[in-house]
């Protein structure tokens, strides 16, 4: 997108403040999120499995199957809120829909799932914000010193030499005439070293 000179930049605080605002929200709902799988860990599935154990060796096959499965779709859960972010709705739906059918099968508890729910719903208004966020100019960044950075080069800055595997770069060959502040001159006097051979006979003596 092409970067237009005294462009309004008013918004840019504004974006800021409220990414950095969604990022330190989210954070904390993870804290909740990872409380709540941990509870349902024993409420869907250590209960039920002690539960199956006590019974006759078909329910013992049940009951760990059962707890296998639920442990994976707990942490599969888990690992999908980490990344259903402000910024990408479709994975928050899909998030919701995946506590309602675990809910649903047994999966999640009752209890541990109306607290993921209202914790998923609280994110659907910073969805919204986001969304209007990144349709806004200068995102992700919103920062001016980065705008003239692409108003001159027309990119971001990328180093013209890798930093990775200095130990195999080959050196480059120095050119045969120096720089014009390097340049040794040639003196045009040599001096001859005298020799002291014969003082040091005179010594002797």
């Amino acid at each position: 997108m092409p970067i237009e000179v005294g462009k309004d930049t008013s918004h840019y605080d504004r974006c800021r403040t409220l990414m950095n605002v969604h990022k330190s929200r989210h954070q904390k709902r993870m804290i909740f999120f990872s409380i709540l799988i941990v509870l349902n860990l024993y409420l869907a599935i250590a209960l039920p499995v002690r539960y199956h154990l006590s019974l006759v060796y078909g329910k013992f096959l049940q009951g760990v199957m059962f707890g296998a499965f639920a442990f994976v779709y707990s942490a599969g859960l888990l690992a999908l809120l980490l990344f259903a972010v402000p910024e990408k709705p479709k994975l928050l739906t899909l998030a919701i829909l995946l506590i309602i059918l675990g809910i649903v099968t047994d999966f999640i508890h009752f209890i541990t799932g109306i607290s993921m729910l209202i914790l998923c719903i609280s994110q659907i208004p910073e969805c919204r914000q986001a969304l209007w966020i990144k349709k806004q100019e200068g995102y992700p960044y919103f920062n001016k010193r980065f705008d003239e950075q692409m108003q001159v080069f027309g990119k971001e800055y990328q180093a013209d030499h890798m930093l990775d595997n200095v130990h195999d770069a080959e050196m480059l060959d120095m050119p045969e005439q120096g720089t014009p502040d390097f340049t040794v001159k040639p003196q045009t006097q040599i001096f001859e070293i005298p020799d002291i051979s014969d003082e040091f006979r005179k010594d002797d003596v």
